[in-house]
């Protein structure tokens, strides 16, 4: 005789087949003390053919057979992955080295071995009251560029091998008097925060829409943000990260300047401080051409997510 337990197994058991099985018949099972059921006929969907997978062994052959690394995000056939929000654009020898995927390759990135591209929100400070009206609120949102290059490629102003920026989210809500400030900066100069001070010379970087191979409009400085020495054997990482809202400027929209490039600066030439756009290319360092696929993106994600000072003051104008 089935005890109270075993009856209890024995009805899930036979509610889990019914559940998974190939029938019509959807079963709820509830058990109160005693079993009882409810049965709901329902209409099967159409079963779904997925396109079989990959077997670890045959993932490490297809996809995890490159000399310095792989790619972890999505493959055919692959199950398990890393989701990937960024835009890829890679040299063949990049791609070559880490199992890239196809698709991601280009032979129009030039200056760079590989760029990993998205649009980024600030998650720390969240500014309102524009206009003078304390329900308009904004996050700041940047385009965020992550630059693969050949170790030393591009000169430093001091030679570290690391710089990740400040990240004090709180300290957002604490304005510091002009005292306090200048302890901070006798402070910085006893004792310099060397992971925290830029490698870079702080104009070093600019992204710029060229056209007829000149600057015709620059869309701003771009702000180091984290570096690595040889981040990978013989490869350098540099995130930088600029403002967005150009694509709502006339200017730009009037220049017809669709192809971009991100320019860098001699930091050594410190008396050279004319403006980017009064400087031909050839007399940048290193210009890193951007391909039209990150280009193109890069502009829908402006005219998206972008910053629209029109949109805040119309905002700011619908006052309760």
């Amino acid at each position: 005789m089935r005890t109270k337990q075993t009856q209890s197994l024995f009805f899930l058991a036979q509610c889990l087949r019914s559940v998974v099985g190939m029938g019509l018949t959807l079963v709820l099972c509830v058990h109160f003390g005693v079993n009882a059921q409810s049965t709901i006929t329902v209409q099967s969907p159409a079963p779904v053919v997925s396109a079989p997978g990959l077997t670890q062994a045959q993932v490490k052959t297809q996809y995890e057979n490159c000399p310095s690394g792989h790619y972890t995000g999505p493959r055919p056939g692959k199950a398990r992955y890393t989701k990937d929000p960024w835009l890829w654009v890679v040299t063949p020898e990049f791609a070559r080295k880490f199992c890239m995927p196809p698709e991601f390759v280009s032979s129009e990135l030039q200056g760079a071995e590989a760029i990993a591209y998205k649009m980024v929100q600030n998650q720390d400070e969240e500014v309102c009251g524009w206009g003078d009206n304390p329900d308009v609120c904004r996050r700041a949102s940047e385009h965020r560029f992550e630059i693969y290059y050949k170790n030393r490629t591009i000169p430093k102003e001091r030679d570290v091998p690391y710089f990740h920026a400040a990240r004090t989210p709180s300290t957002k809500l604490l304005a510091s008097s002009d005292a306090q400030w200048q302890f901070k900066m006798k402070s910085l100069k006893k004792k310099p925060r060397i992971g925290a001070l830029g490698v870079f010379e702080s104009q070093q970087f600019g992204l710029q829409s060229v056209k007829d191979g000149k600057i015709a409009w620059p869309l701003g400085t771009l702000a180091q943000e984290v570096y690595y020495e040889e981040v990978f054997e013989g490869i350098d990482y540099l995130a930088v990260e600029g403002a967005s809202g150009f694509s709502r400027l006339e200017g730009w929209r009037k220049s017809g300047a669709k192809q971009m490039v991100i320019t860098v600066r001699n930091p050594a030439a410190k008396d050279e401080r004319r403006r980017s756009w009064e400087m031909p290319l050839s007399e940048f360092p290193l210009v890193i051409a951007i391909p039209p696929r990150l280009s193109e993106r890069l502009i829908q994600n402006d005219q998206a997510k972008g910053l629209d000072l029109q949109g805040l003051a119309r905002e700011a104008l619908k006052r309760p």
